[in-house]
């Protein structure tokens, strides 16, 4: 049996009372789209094709404001951001284009407070901001599964580092403006820590 086929640069669907519920078309650019419409003709959800191929849906509220939106950029990476009523981002949750995953949260005027992320070892990373969304605070695992605290300056400069070797050893550092150590506990093994990728007192 032939397939039918309906040719059209866009279709509207319409309810009983003749609304425009839902239209499927392309854009004055050749990029496919499909809109959902509320009773009131607001949009209520979009989902489209981006010039660079990205592939994005957005979802609205009541009003007709964006609330919530995916997206599947063309690098590889994903993004789950949830909005509030006045357009700010509060949480957003996302792949890299390595696959890590992110986890986000700013305040009600968009800035960014924490972070947690998973490194692409699958150490774990919780991140503290400051107003201007500058990293004050970062806990984590290093990649033995050691965990550490690390605390920066106003400038993203690290300024102090406590946490545990791999044989369950506290180390204690404190750091200069010039990035060197001013004070260690215990301080052999807090200065060896330093000189090794990964350490207690590692990057």
């Amino acid at each position: 049996m032939r397939k039918r086929v309906i040719r059209a640069g866009e279709i509207e669907i319409e309810d009983s009372e003749g609304r425009v519920r839902a239209r499927f078309g392309v854009t004055k650019e050749d990029y496919p789209f499909m809109a959902f419409y509320g009773p009131d003709g607001r949009l209520r959800a979009r989902f489209g094709i981006q010039p660079d191929g990205s592939a994005g849906l957005a979802i609205a509220d009541d009003q007709g404001k964006v609330r919530a939106t995916f997206g599947l950029f063309s690098d590889g990476s994903a993004s789950l951001a949830m909005v509030d009523r006045n357009g700010k981002v509060r949480a957003k949750f996302g792949l890299g284009t390595e696959g890590a995953p992110t986890l986000a949260l700013r305040n009600k005027d968009g800035e960014l407070g924490f972070v947690y992320s998973l490194a692409q070892q699958g150490s774990p990373t919780i991140s503290l901001q400051d107003e201007d969304g500058k990293i004050r605070a970062r806990l984590g695992l290093a990649a033995e599964g050691s965990p550490i605290l690390r605390l920066l300056d106003r400038n993203g400069e690290l300024r102090a580092i406590f946490g545990l070797t791999t044989d369950g050893v506290p180390v204690l550092q404190f750091i200069g403006e010039e990035g060197r150590p001013i004070w260690t506990a215990p301080t052999a093994l807090a200065a060896a820590e330093a000189e090794r990728p990964g350490g207690a007192a590692g990057g």
